[in-house]
């Protein structure tokens, strides 16, 4: 359950990035895909507010399909995705001055894994959606992510939808809730 908080986490990234943008997508070319270079341009664009962020994400919903788990395996999950639901996971993160001026392409989330597609990954007008398709280490494995939410250049708000798949372990269903605000100047 941490590792997928922490995936999570990951995944929200781009949007504290891309928090004080203001373009109209990333898919520049309009050719249905966001390649590394439109990433990569739009976050040298960015102008947001260095400082230290606190970033929470909370569990909302699961749904577990449990049709592919072995038959000693079924039934135990329910306690475990009932667990889930209502925690919140807090983080704090320190975005330097020199990080704010020049973020490069690694500083976003899935810019660096081949394994990922951002179908969809807009910031108009204070708004953020976007959709990004990731494969798995394993043959098979498949999630999407949905990001629907709004932003300033202190703060933002979002709801998720992650759908994973697995041949081995069946599919789940996360809906979760990630808000993050500057909290004032990195310390340290």
């Amino acid at each position: 359950m941490m590792k997928l908080l922490q995936t999570v986490s990951i995944l929200a990234l781009p949007l504290l990035a891309f928090a004080a943008c203001s373009g109209g997508g990333a898919d520049t070319d309009g050719d249905g895909k966001i390649s590394k270079d439109e990433l990569a341009a739009e976050a040298a664009s960015i102008k947001f507010r260095p400082g230290e962020w606190e970033n929470k994400i909370e569990i909302v919903d699961v749904k577990f399909d449990e049709s592919k788990l072995p038959p000693e395996a079924k039934g135990m999950t329910g306690a475990i995705v009932k667990q889930m639901i209502g925690q919140v996971n807090t983080s704090k993160n320190c975005l330097t001055k020199e990080d704010a001026e020049k973020p490069g392409a690694d500083f976003l989330a899935g810019a660096d894994n081949e394994e990922c597609d951002y179908k969809k990954f807009s910031l108009s007008g204070g708004k953020i959606d976007a959709d990004i398709s990731c494969k798995g280490k394993q043959a098979g494995e498949q999630g999407d992510i949905k990001m629907t939410g709004d932003y300033t250049a202190t703060s933002y708000n979002m709801e998720m939808s992650m759908n994973m798949q697995s041949p081995g372990a069946g599919n789940m269903t996360i809906n979760a809730k990630n808000s993050a605000k500057r909290i004032g100047d990195c310390k340290g």
